[in-house]
This record gives structure tokens, C-alpha cells and sequence, in this order.
């Protein structure tokens, strides 16, 4: 059997493995991915797309497309609690419809709804677009082998059955919390474990909020007088495509045993007719890898973080991980990234990923503070209506916490990073309901409008980006010169808005290809070579 030989192979091609292979292919990096499913998405396992998602994505110039995707530009956003959709609502987080969103002050993006049924193929698209990129539907690994020079992979073609060997530089698993790479490599996973077995109802009920009276909003909580036990979500407005996700069982239905016409009747508050689009029971989960990788085989997404869906941080964490991962496999592929560079992915991100699951945990337990008898809940008199009253504050901020996750989306940082070099100062407070913007080694590097409309977040990508504040900065020549001299794509960009400086709050501030800060001065460093070396992973 002939071996191809290709610089990176990704197995998955999920969203995380989607966007690993647009992120290489952005960079110009060859890459292959395999997936053994067609990839039709059917009943969508995501739905919503964070802030630093969609900052990845203006950075790849699709946010636009996922702004523009089938949900409705003006349908809101809203958080509400409810007895059920026909009874009564117990408290509304108002959150406006994309037509009514304006920025906040850290992002020129805000979070939004597009479900991995449009996202996934708005990520094929783009992927697709770069002559780098080779993407392979029905087709599986069936082993690997790691040989220190490189990774040999056997896969099969399943509509085919035939067989080829395929010799990669890299192998990155986005194959999933079963994925079998992970096992393959002997990492074991870390954590609270299983947490329950919600089961996922998925189907289409046109006009169901009118014919409940319900004013209309995209995530409801049902809280009745056993405790609040399941949320309805509307996937697509347009095609009336819901979901029921009952918050946990006994671990022993299977989809055949569960009564749907029960559970649709419990949430709607009476009989109700819909049409069945699908069914999963899947056990959340609270783990996270003991390692991101070993040797040239890499792991990104599920495959390491399996986290509970309460903040939607799933997805956007994988993408995170492999926006991370990319711009060193790059560097590696490139030839100017240092023998510890790929190292420093794991460094990075594991504590991220246990972060992750840490607080979407606590998340999912703050539902439990309301898995109590409430008798009178749905009474007309006094009594209900003073209990629904107190109930709907406490929901809002115990269990709307999950919403209000801002700073968990921006505010990751890689403290104690080997290829950053820290300046002494100390971080603003890790709040996951507020981010305070820093410019401090590590963190994301601050959005800042410009004078010319972009945002200063559009000066990162490619390559490390060496910013000046103002005319009076040093010229940057030291380490420009010890990037030249080490071949590390560096760019020096002059920004001149006095906000710009105040957030920065140094004259230079490096900044890496993901958009990290990696050193800050008001002067250059004295030994230039060794500050480059150190980013590079040196």
C-alpha cells in the first residue's frame, strides 16, 4: 500500500474540526479532514455563537454569514421562566434580536444565535475556499502510529471500503468525548464525571407560542410544582423547529420508551399536537483531559472538555482551542516556531478547559436549588402569586447566571504561559458575569475603535503585530530585527487614539497571532533576541 504524505491531519469535522481546517487553511497551512458521518446536521448539538467566536469569525471575514443566517435578524433573544408556555411566566431576561443589538464597550461583536445545522456549513464553505484544504465526508481512521518523525494513519473510504495510508506531520483529534484517539493515546479524563441524562426532544409546532399566549421569546425555563425540570428552545423561527430538553432522567430510557406526548403536554400546560423531528438521550458531563496531546497527535474540543451545555460554552471553548492550536501548528509547519511551542498548547488551554467545566457545572447545580415541591406555584390565589414572585428573582440571578457569562467568554487569560513573558502586574478579578477589558500579558488583546471604523482588533491575525501608541513610542526596530533575524512574521502598526493607549497602558505591546498579548514595555527590551525567542516557543 502506497503512503500519502500530508502536513496535518484532522480526524472530526464537527464545528471544532471545521474550524481547525479553516484556521490552517487561513494560515496557508495543507491540511486534510475525515469524517466518518456525511455531515448533514439534522438536530443541531449547538446553537449559540459567542462573542470570542464571532471575533474569530469577523477575523476569517464570515462573520457577516453567521450574522445573516435563517434566524430571524429581528427575533429575540429573551430568557424567560415559566409554569409552562401556556401558564404563567415567572420572569423574562430581556436580551435584544439581532436587529436591535449594538456593541458593547470590549467588542465590536455580540453573541448570536445559529445553530450548528447553518454554522457547520458556513465553516465548510470557508475551509473549502483555501487550496490548502482537502475535506473527506464518509471516510475513517481506522488506526495511528506515531513515530516521532511523523504519524501513520490508516483510513477507509465507507462508501467505498477501500483502504489508504496517509503519513502526517500533526494528527489533531476533534473526534468527540467517544472519540477514540483519546483512549488510543492512554489519556485518561479528570473530574466530577457524569452529572445526569437530559434527553433532547427536537420538533416543529408552528405558531405554538401564540396558540399559548406566550409573548415571544427563544430559551424558556419550566419550573411547575415538582421543580424546574426541562427548558424549549426554538431552533428556527421560520421552520418552527424546537427543542425539549428535559434536564435529567433515570439513565434507563431509551428513545422508544419515553413518553414525548407526556413531556410536550407537561411544558405546553395541555395536550398539544407536534411533529417529532428527533430524539437523544446523552449523559452530561463534567471532565476534562489529564493532557491536550502527546507527541505529534494533538486533541482539541469534546475530546478533551466535556462540559455541561449551561452557558453554552461547548462549542466556542473547542474553537477556542483550535485557534490556539492553529497559529502554532502554523509556525511549526513554517519553520519558525520553536521546539516548545506546540508544547505551550496544552499549557494554555488545559487550564481553560477545567475553567470551563468548573463553571458550567456550577451552572447545571444552581438548577438543583430549585428541584424542590413548590405546591402552589401555579395557584391563582395569594399564595401562588407570591411564590411566583419570589421564585422569578431567585431564577433570574441563580439560574440566569448562565446567560450572563461575559467574562468567561473574553476574559480566559494564559497566566504562567511559557511563551509569554509576564510584566509583574497584577489581573483584574476572573468575574464570569463581567469582563474587565486588560492588555496585560496573556489576555486577549483589548478592542478598541479605530479613526479609520475598524477595531483594533482587526490589526491581529497573521502574524505577531508589534503595536506603538503614538508617535512618541520607540520605534520598534530591536524586535523587529530579532523577528527577522529568527524568521518570525512580525508587523509594526502605529495606533494613535488616546483610548487605544489608556487601555494598553504601554507605549509597545506584542501581540501574537491568536490575539493574545505577549509582552508589553514603554521601552524595547534589553536582550530583543530572547523576548522573540520566548514567544516562538524557544
Amino acid at each position: 500500500m502506497m503512503t500519502r504524505k500530508i502536513p496535518v491531519l484532522i480526524v472530526g469535522g464537527g464545528p471544532v474540526g471545521l474550524a481547525l481546517a479553516a484556521e490552517l487553511g487561513w494560515r496557508g497551512v495543507g491540511c486534510e479532514l475525515v469524517e466518518q458521518t456525511d455531515g448533514v446536521i439534522a438536530t443541531p448539538k449547538m446553537n449559540e455563537v459567542n462573542v470570542r467566536t464571532m471575533e474569530f469569525c469577523r477575523r476569517w471575514g464570515i462573520a457577516g454569514e453567521v450574522l445573516n443566517c435563517p434566524f430571524p435578524a429581528d427575533y429575540p433573544f429573551d430568557v424567560v421562566f415559566v409554569t409552562s408556555l401556556a401558564g404563567h411566566e415567572i420572569g423574562r431576561m430581556r436580551r435584544p434580536a439581532r436587529a436591535r443589538q449594538v456593541p458593547e464597550s470590549y467588542s465590536p461583536m455580540r453573541l448570536q444565535a445559529c445553530s450548528q445545522m447553518w454554522f457547520d456549513p458556513i465553516l465548510r464553505r470557508f475551509a473549502e475556499s483555501h487550496p490548502t484544504v482537502r475535506l473527506r465526508h464518509c471516510t475513517r481512521l481506522e488506526s495511528f502510529e506515531d513515530n516521532g518523525a511523523g504519524v501513520t494513519c490508516e483510513l477507509t473510504d465507507l462508501e467505498t471500503g477501500a483502504r489508504e495510508r496517509v503519513e502526517a506531520d500533526y494528527v489533531v483529534g476533534c473526534d468527540g468525548a467517544t472519540g477514540a484517539i483519546r483512549s488510543a493515546l492512554g489519556i485518561g479524563l479528570q473530574g466530577q464525571g457524569v452529572l445526569g441524562h437530559p434527553v433532547h426532544l427536537f420538533f416543529r409546532a408552528p405558531g405554538l407560542l401564540d396558540a399559548c399566549g406566550r409573548e415571544t421569546g427563544a430559551f424558556f425555563l419550566a419550573i411547575d410544582r415538582d421543580g424546574l425540570w426541562a427548558n424549549i428552545r426554538i431552533i428556527d423561527p421560520v421552520n418552527a423547529m424546537w427543542r425539549l430538553m428535559v434536564l435529567d432522567t433515570d439513565g434507563r430510557q431509551t428513545p422508544e420508551t419515553i413518553d414525548r406526548a407526556a413531556l410536550i403536554r407537561r411544558a405546553v400546560g395541555r395536550p398539544y399536537d407536534v411533529e417529532w423531528l428527533g430524539t437523544s438521550i446523552w449523559s452530561r458531563r463534567s471532565l476534562v483531559a489529564e493532557r491536550y496531546g502527546k507527541g505529534r497527535v494533538f486533541l482539541a474540543g469534546d475530546a478533551v472538555h466535556q462540559l455541561s451545555p449551561t452557558g453554552a460554552l461547548g462549542m466556542n471553548t473547542g474553537i477556542a482551542d483550535v485557534v490556539d492550536l492553529g497559529w502554532k501548528l502554523a509556525a511549526a509547519m513554517q519553520g519558525w516556531g520553536g521546539p516548545n511551542l506546540l508544547a505551550s498548547y496544552d499549557a494554555e488551554r488545559r487550564p481553560v478547559g477545567r475553567r470551563a467545566i468548573d463553571k458550567t457545572s456550577e451552572f447545571h447545580l444552581a438548577h438543583g436549588k430549585f428541584g424542590e415541591s413548590f405546591a402552589a406555584i401555579e395557584s391563582d390565589g395569594e399564595e401562588g402569586r407570591a411564590l411566583r414572585a419570589r421564585l422569578g428573582t431567585e431564577l433570574v440571578r441563580d439560574v440566569g447566571a448562565m446567560f450572563r457569562t461575559i467574562g468567561l467568554q473574553l476574559g480566559y487569560r494564559y497566566e504562567g504561559s511559557p511563551i509569554v513573558v509576564p510584566d509583574g502586574t497584577q489581573g483584574p478579578p476572573d468575574d464570569p458575569e463581567n469582563f474587565v477589558t486588560s492588555a496585560r500579558p496573556g489576555s486577549r488583546a483589548p478592542h478598541v475603535p479605530l479613526k479609520d471604523g475598524r477595531s483594533a482588533l482587526d490589526l491581529f491575525g497573521r502574524g505577531f503585530v508589534l503595536v506603538r501608541f503614538g508617535e512618541d513610542a520607540p520605534d520598534g526596530s530591536a524586535l523587529a530585527d530579532a523577528a527577522a533575524a529568527r524568521g518570525v512574521p512580525l508587523r509594526i502598526e502605529l495606533v494613535q487614539e488616546a483610548e487605544a493607549a489608556s487601555l494598553y497602558e504601554r507605549k509597545l505591546v506584542l501581540v501574537r497571532p491568536d490575539g493574545h498579548v505577549a509582552w508589553r514595555g514603554d521601552a524595547e527590551p534589553a536582550d530583543a533576541l530572547a523576548v522573540i525567542d520566548r514567544v516562538r516557543g524557544a
